[in-house]
């Protein structure tokens, strides 16, 4: 059955209000009942303000760690090496809408939360759409509330790039799914600014070519029948890796170096190349050494998107398997030496085919409460956290 245009938005609607309606509360009750402690400024950026009052406290929840990062890059441009690991396309719409707000450094953190939630809004319509046209409505439906309820889903509210991310990459992939020879480069072209957005975007090319396979066949991908589409659809593909060209070649003409990112990605989180297992070692150590809780909670909620996606692997649709695959060895394959699986279960997040996944087995009421009640508790409890000045992700 054919839905109509409006029921995303309409589901879409209440999700996403019940969810930052859910973010504001437990952001109130941490404020007013746990201590807030912001740690000293780092040198490398401007740090998080102090607030003495509950209500300074509450608009000032989302003044952490990468946000102010990217509202430095917005203000001041990339002033320090370090600052390079953050890719430009989020900074440059915070510039953006800043400048219509005022351009203070207040009006830069006010356009971050603005673009988060308003890309976020977006990605939830764009998921139902997605999500109903090959797995129908009901499982639409509970894809968007766990992907709104995610462990991690505060970050999908604060000013960072999750939210432009997602819809990017649901806009690359809608685009797929119609198959037109203009759809091609419209896929390519919301590939080229999620290549801009994050590094993990150029992981997008084995999506695009595991489709390209699926629609035109591997027996015939060699031969003269549709060439002409074949070449179309494949050339489009150029158009991922044309964004990473772009930041690599900003920064040699503008900052003298074309790989300043990744010394960039060296200082922030320290991370380096190696096999995928190694972070879930490290973090394993520090738990056991330490008893790191950061290093625990990292492990449990890395493990829990693989082993999901190992788990409901014939479910899926071979370039969704291939996305997910992808990405998540991309992300595990740059550990962190400080904490080993260090911000992955974040970066993971837009990895929806797995809350897909969540949504099918939830047809089954049982494994419905199993995955549902755990996924919002750790909301909140991530959301108090963060707006108390804990590290999260």
């Amino acid at each position: 059955m054919m839905l109509k245009p409006k029921t995303a938005w309409k589901e879409a609607a209440w999700i996403f209000g019940l969810s930052r309606l859910a973010i504001l509360l437990s952001i109130y009750l941490a404020v007013t009942f746990l201590p807030i402690t912001p740690p000293g400024s780092p040198v490398m950026f401007r740090g998080p303000l102090k607030c003495s009052y509950t209500l300074t406290c509450f608009l000032l929840s989302g003044w952490r760690w990468d946000a102010v990062h990217y509202v430095t890059i917005a203000h001041d441009g990339y002033t320090l090496t370090p600052l390079t690991a953050f890719f430009p396309l989020f900074p440059l719409l915070i510039r953006g809408v800043g400048f219509l707000l005022g351009g203070s450094v207040m009006a830069d953190y006010a356009a971050g939360l603005i673009i988060a939630n308003a890309c976020f809004y977006s990605a939830l319509v764009l998921f139902h759409h997605l999500v109903s046209k090959d797995f129908g409505h009901n499982v639409a439906k509970y894809a968007l509330i766990y992907l709104a309820f995610a462990f991690y889903g505060i970050f999908f509210f604060i000013g960072y790039s999750e939210s432009l991310f997602l819809l990017l990459t649901l806009a690359a992939f809608l685009f797929l799914h119609r198959g037109k020879p203009l759809d091609w480069w419209l896929a390519g072209l919301c590939g080229l600014l999620v290549a801009l957005t994050r590094p993990t975007g150029i992981v997008l090319i084995a999506a695009f070519l595991a489709l390209f396979v699926q629609r035109f066949g591997l027996r015939t991908l060699l031969t003269r029948e549709n060439w002409w589409r074949k070449l179309n659809a494949f050339l489009s593909i150029v158009l991922i890796p044309a964004g990473l060209l772009i930041y690599i070649l900003y920064q040699w003409r503008v900052l003298g170096n074309p790989w300043l990112f990744t010394i960039g990605q060296a200082r922030i989180g320290q991370r380096f190349l190696a096999f995928p297992w190694v972070g879930f070692i490290t973090a394993i150590q520090l738990f056991i050494s330490g008893g790191s809780v950061v290093s625990l909670t990292d492990t449990v909620f890395t493990l829990v998107p693989l082993v999901a996606l190992i788990m409901g692997w014939k479910l899926l649709p071979l370039h969704y398997r291939v996305y997910s695959l992808t990405t998540i060895l991309f992300v595990l394959c740059e550990p962190s030496q400080k904490d080993g699986l260090l911000s992955v279960p974040r970066f993971l997040l837009v990895v929806f085919p797995i809350f897909i996944l969540f949504a099918i087995w939830s047809k089954y009421r049982r494994i419905l409460y199993y995955l549902m009640i755990p996924s919002v508790i750790f909301f909140v409890i991530h959301t108090m956290l963060l707006a108390s000045y804990s590290w999260v992700a």
